[in-house]
């Protein structure tokens, strides 16, 4: 859901400097090629975003080198990265800290669309309020 509201967000922009940027998501424990849960396309619907075609992916090393930055839904996450990637520890950030704030958006998954909506309604208001630093950090990383 991060990864078709943050394009969408992108997509709104006038700032043609970040028309071509690398937006992807993986999970740490994902089953690859997995497609978005129904209730997940649906949350994101709201925002006029479509993940009908998502297809699931599991973070690597050589996936990570193309990222200036990654974004975390929850802290379990930040760990299991900086601890198999350290490489890319400098990188690595959870989600709400783009808005100042230390919290885990909740993962949904096997939970009602009322869940699924919450935590697309969290992802929105931190690309929306967090947008200018997340720009900042970066530009501040290595190039996609």
């Amino acid at each position: 859901m991060a990864e078709a509201l943050c394009r969408q967000h992108i997509q709104n922009t006038e700032d043609t400097n970040l028309q071509d940027w690398c937006i992807g998501s993986a999970g740490c424990w994902a089953y690859p090629d997995m497609p978005a849960t129904e209730k997940a396309v649906i949350a994101v619907d709201k925002y006029n975003t479509d993940l009908s075609n998502h297809s699931a992916r599991s973070v690597s090393a050589s996936l990570l080198e193309d990222y200036r930055l990654v974004l975390c839904m929850e802290d379990s996450h930040v760990s299991f990265i900086k601890r198999h990637f350290p490489e890319a520890a400098d990188r690595v950030f959870l989600f709400s800290e783009m808005i100042n704030e230390k919290f885990e958006v909740d993962d949904p998954v096997g939970k009602s669309q009322s869940a699924y909506d919450g935590s697309a309604n969290a992802i929105y208001s931190i690309i929306k309020n967090g947008w200018k630093k997340i720009v900042v950090l970066s530009f501040d990383r290595f190039a996609c």
